[in-house]
C-alpha cells in the first residue's frame, strides 16, 4: 500500500527517445479504463468482518495514492494494476475519476470511471490496468449528483470544473481551466529531472523587470499593441548564453509551471520567448487560424530585434506549442520559414477546418493539412518535432498525417506518440527533452 503514485522515471529514458511513429510507424493503443477486481490488500478490508476498523487500519498504511503494484504483460505490454482512492463517509455519493484523454474517451457512459464504495467505510476505490509508461493529469468529481455529464460539451465543462485534486498525491499542476489537478505518473514514465522543484517559487509571474532571485534567469516584459488594439504580454529570458530562441507560445501556462527553473535546472544555452494567449476566447479566434498566429509570431520576433539591437537567423529560432498553439508553431514555420525554420508541435490540432465543427476526434485533416498535400506550401529544409498522445481521440492519427504530407514536402520530421491525454503533466517533459537534444 506504501506504493508511490509517482514513479521516477528513471530506466526509461531510452525507451522514451523519439521513434518515427508516421504511416508506418507502430503506435500504442488507447488506454482502455476498463475497472478490474480491486488488489489483496483492499479485498481484506471487503471481506473483514468489521469493514471499519479495517479501514482504519487501511488508511494508516496509505503513504500515496493511487496505488501502483507490480508490474504485469498483457497484451505484450507492460501495465500496473492502478489503484485509486477517495475517502469521504456520504453513501450516496457520486465519486468519478477523470483522467485526462482516458475518461473523455468514453464520457458517454461515465460508469466505468465512477468509485465504489466499501459498505460500512469511508473508501471509495477503483482499480485499473494502466501503461507502464504512462503520465495523466487527474482530478475527481465528489457530488451528491455528478454536474452536467458527457452528453454535450457545456456539460462536460462543467465536469472540468467541479474537479478537484488528490489530497493523497503531492505531485500537482496547474490545470488550463482553474485550479490544479494531480498527476499519475507511472513507473516506466519519462520524466525530465529539470522539472523536479519547478515552479515552487514564482520566478517568472511578476511583472517586475531585472535580476531574479536565487540566480534564476532574470526576465523582462513586453507589451505588444496589436492592430485590432488588444495587447498581447511577452516576458524574455536568456538562460545560458542564449544561442538559439525559444519561441514558446501559451505562455501563461508555462509561466505557472516554472519554465525558466526547469530550463535553467536542465542547463540550455536558449533565449526564451514566452508568448501570451490571452483569454481562451482569444487563443481560439487566433492560434489556429496560419496567418494570424504567424503574425503573432513576427511581431514577437520584430519587438525582440528593436529591443536586443539585431535579429535573429530563422535557423536558429525553434517555435513550440501545444494543441491549437501547436497547430499555429507548424503554420508559422510553413508559411514564414523566414521567421523560424523549425517547430515543436505538440498535440497539434490538425483537425482545425475554417468553419467546421471544433472537437479533436474529427479524425479528417483540417486546412493546414490539406495545404500541405496540394503543394500550397512546401517545407523543404524545415524541421518538425511532432508529438502526440494514445489518449487524444484522432490526434494521433492526424499528427500522422501531418507526418507524411511535410516529409512529402521535403521536411525533416519525426513523430513520436505518448503515453497520455491532452496534458502537460507529458508535454513538460518531452518538450524540455527535445529542447535539450537541439
Amino acid at each position: 500500500m506504501s506504493a508511490t503514485g509517482a514513479g521516477t522515471g528513471t530506466g526509461a529514458v531510452a525507451a522514451a527517445e523519439p521513434r518515427d511513429a508516421g504511416s508506418t510507424g507502430g503506435r500504442p493503443p488507447a488506454t482502455d479504463l476498463t475497472p478490474i477486481d480491486p488488489p489483496a490488500w483492499l479485498q481484506a478490508v471487503i471481506d473483514d468482518p468489521d469493514p471499519a476498523a479495517a479501514a482504519t487500519r487501511m488508511w494508516a498504511g496509505v503513504v500515496h495514492a493511487p496505488v501502483i503494484g507490480p508490474m504485469r504483460s498483457t497484451g505484450g505490454r507492460g501495465v500496473h494494476e492502478v489503484t485509486f482512492l477517495w475517502r469521504d463517509p456520504r453513501p450516496t455519493l457520486d465519486v468519478l475519476v477523470h483522467i485526462n484523454g482516458v475518461t473523455d474517451a468514453r464520457r458517454d457512459d461515465l460508469a466505468h470511471a465512477l468509485l465504489e464504495r466499501i459498505p460500512g467505510t469511508d473508501i471509495w476505490h477503483r482499480t485499473y490496468l494502466l501503461p507502464a509508461d504512462g503520465t495523466w493529469g487527474y482530478r475527481f468529481v465528489a457530488e451528491e449528483v455528478l454536474p452536467g455529464g458527457g452528453s454535450s460539451r457545456e456539460g462536460w465543462m462543467a465536469v472540468h470544473r467541479a474537479g478537484r485534486v488528490d489530497p493523497l498525491n503531492k505531485r500537482r499542476q496547474p490545470h488550463a481551466h482553474g485550479s490544479h489537478s494531480s498527476v499519475l505518473v507511472m513507473p516506466g514514465a519519462y520524466q525530465h529531472p529539470a522539472w523536479e522543484g519547478a515552479g515552487t517559487v514564482d520566478s517568472v509571474g511578476s511583472e517586475a523587470s531585472g535580476p531574479a532571485p536565487d540566480g534564476r534567469p532574470s526576465a523582462e516584459t513586453w507589451i505588444l499593441a496589436e492592430a485590432d488594439g488588444r495587447e498581447r504580454r511577452v516576458r524574455r529570458a536568456v538562460v545560458g548564453s542564449g544561442r538559439r530562441t525559444l519561441v514558446l507560445l501559451d505562455g501563461e501556462m508555462w509561466q505557472s509551471l516554472g519554465v525558466l527553473d526547469a530550463l535553467a535546472a536542465a542547463g540550455v544555452d536558449v533565449e526564451v520567448l514566452i508568448v501570451e494567449s490571452g483569454s481562451m476566447e482569444r487563443r481560439g479566434e487566433d492560434m489556429p487560424r496560419p496567418e494570424r498566429a504567424a503574425g503573432v509570431v513576427d511581431a514577437v520576433l520584430r519587438r525582440r530585434a528593436s529591443e536586443v539591437g539585431e535579429p535573429r537567423e530563422a535557423a536558429d529560432v525553434v517555435v513550440a506549442g501545444q494543441s491549437y498553439t501547436g497547430l499555429a508553431a507548424a503554420a508559422t514555420v510553413l508559411l514564414r520559414p523566414d521567421l523560424a525554420r523549425e517547430a515543436i508541435v505538440q498535440s497539434g490540432s490538425f483537425w482545425y477546418a475554417e468553419g467546421g465543427e471544433m472537437r479533436r476526434d474529427n479524425p479528417e485533416p483540417g486546412d493546414l493539412v490539406q495545404r500541405v498535400r496540394s503543394g500550397e506550401l512546401r517545407a523543404d529544409g524545415l524541421r518538425f518535432r511532432l508529438q502526440a498522445g494514445t489518449d487524444e481521440g484522432a490526434m494521433a492519427e492526424l499528427a500522422a498525417h501531418f507526418h507524411d504530407a511535410a516529409r512529402a514536402a521535403g521536411a525533416d520530421v519525426s513523430l513520436e506518440i505518448v503515453a497520455g491525454g491532452h496534458d502537460y503533466a507529458w508535454w513538460k517533459h518531452h518538450l524540455l527533452r527535445v529542447v535539450v537534444g537541439s
